[in-house]
């Protein structure tokens, strides 16, 4: 079974950020914690201390406590509070803020991972404690719990699957042995009746979460506990509500996509599975049955839609007959003079759209700058992508995207001083942008200055992503590493200078992430 931790798939089509949020974790929490908090803190310390006072203080504050106990990863005080739960529901969303907040996770993978951990504390404690509670009897009126909007662990997928099959075996004795009891009865002879050991009780509990499954063990058990929980007589159910499927294949995910309930899925990405393009015409009409999903993410894989008119029809007509889809992820699959065809016939307006190394072209960039999509995309990224020739395209869409553009990200493009500075009279458009990524790109300390000056000034902005400016890679006999590193250093350094001086004391001070760069073309520099 796969444990490790894939980090990356908790951005994204999938995960949407709030992007206008504080950072979630951290030192970036600057609240002051109200008299109750601060109380509700000190009990969940001890879980002694909590297991008498959750008896004392009125059950409203036990959802108080709930809070506290989550906040500072108390595991014993939130087992006392589960056991003795007043509600038939625990929605985790309400108990939690939202840890996909802000922009940091875009530029900072160790937040990013910090973030992902503090999710799956979350769901995992919450989720064996849960199924503890019910084995032991404990008094707890807790019959649904949600999970969804965390990451789940698929160790924790899997042990809530296996139990959801062994309450579906459960059922099934006890109502083996309630037939011989009820047979016997008309026996002449006298017989003793049979009693089945149940471990969970006989009122129905749902467990509703995010699923992601990249082992077969997995996905084997997950089908069969979705199966039974689509059952009227089940007692333990399970409610998918975001699909992560990586490194399974075509079969097992169309087979996994039938067991799943097509109202409760909003979410699916399968990245990483290898699709070619009879794969998906066999899988899409699956995914058309969902009528509630809001994000698709088919990135990674081997759908190639250049030269295939069949595939670039079914595809489209699927994204048509998904209403409610707003965000989209087709990175990594070719797709060179087909986005029209593609996305031309959905009704609603995508706010989010990836499509890194597409392969997109000027014909691609001048119907995305003019499609009905452009005024409502808040997060657009087109990394790894050749954009040398697309400077007008990309102007355009600018300004038909300025009033909603949040995010723009075009990482590794090709481009050049020349292209960068005709971009720049078009930046004055995006007045709502608030991250720019333009690293893996070869620009001259100069072009980076001229772009700087421009792009403070935007009036919400607040983080760029850039690289190192080529001059600091410039090498001869005499150049050391010590040396490079002050040039990084000055580069920087200079570059806030022209930022600070052009947004001045009353605007909060921009932060630049700058990066090496991977490939440095040696002609250039």
């Amino acid at each position: 079974m796969q444990t490790t931790l894939w980090y990356d798939n908790y951005q994204g089509a999938v995960y949407p950020l709030d992007l206008h949020a504080a950072p979630a974790i951290g030192r970036f929490q600057k609240s002051t914690p109200s008299l109750v908090e601060t109380c509700c803190k000190f009990i969940v310390r001890d879980s002694n201390f909590t297991s008498y006072i959750v008896n004392i203080v009125p059950k409203e504050l036990r959802v108080c406590l709930m809070k506290e106990a989550l906040k500072e990863n108390k595991d014993r005080a939130i087992e006392v509070l589960l056991s003795n739960w007043h509600m038939e529901a625990l929605v985790l969303r309400e108990l939690t803020p939202n840890i996909f907040t802000s922009l940091k996770p875009l530029h900072d993978t160790y937040y990013l991972s910090d973030i992902v951990r503090q999710g799956l504390r979350y769901t995992t404690c919450l989720a064996h404690t849960f199924l503890e509670c019910v084995k032991k009897k404990m008094p707890t009126r807790l019959r649904y719990l949600d999970l969804s909007g965390f990451p789940t662990a698929e160790v924790i997928l899997y042990y809530l699957a296996t139990h959801c099959m062994l309450a579906h075996n459960e059922a099934r004795q006890t109502a083996m042995v309630n037939m011989y009891n009820t047979a016997i009865q008309y026996l002449p002879t006298n017989r003793t009746s049979m009693h089945a050991d149940n471990c969970l009780p006989e009122s129905v509990l749902v467990i509703k979460l995010d699923a992601f499954v990249t082992s077969d063990q997995t996905h084997a058990e997950l089908c069969k506990a979705l199966k039974v929980s689509g059952f009227p007589e089940s007692k333990l159910r399970l409610c998918i509500e975001k699909l992560d499927a990586t490194c399974l294949g075509e079969p097992k995910i169309t087979i996994m996509l039938k067991q799943i309930d097509r109202r409760s899925l909003k979410g699916i990405r399968l990245k990483y599975n290898s699709l070619t393009c009879d794969e998906f015409i066999k899988m899409e009409p699956e995914l058309r049955r969902f009528e509630n999903l809001t994000a698709l993410d088919l990135s990674c894989n081997t759908i190639h839609l250049y030269q295939n008119d069949t595939v670039c029809e079914r595809m489209s007509e699927t994204l048509s007959l998904l209403p409610q889809l707003t965000r989209l992820d087709l990175s990594n699959n070719r797709i060179k003079n087909r986005l029209r065809h593609i996305l031309q016939n959905m009704n609603q307006s995508l706010r989010y759209l990836r499509l890194c190394g597409c392969g997109l072209t000027n014909l691609d960039l001048t119907y995305l700058a003019h499609s009905h999509h452009a005024p409502a995309l808040q997060e657009v990224d087109i990394s790894e992508n050749t954009l040398t020739a697309c400077t007008r395209s990309l102007g355009q869409f600018f300004c038909e995207a300025g009033s909603s553009l949040c995010v723009f990200e075009a990482e590794d493009t090709k481009l050049t001083d020349e292209v960068l500075l005709n971009l720049v009279h078009h930046l004055q458009s995006l007045k709502n942008l608030l991250y720019m990524n333009i690293a893996e790109n070869n620009f001259s300390a100069n072009t980076l200055q001229c772009f700087m000056q421009v792009f403070a000034s935007l009036p919400a902005v607040t983080t760029v992503r850039i690289p190192y400016c080529r001059e600091c890679y410039r090498l001869d006999e005499t150049i050391t590493d010590d040396m490079i590193s002050m040039r990084k250093m000055q580069s920087i350094v200079d570059l806030y200078a022209v930022t600070d001086q052009v947004r001045g004391e009353h605007k909060e001070r921009l932060k630049i992430v700058a990066t090496e760069m991977s490939r440095i073309d040696m002609e250039h520099i």
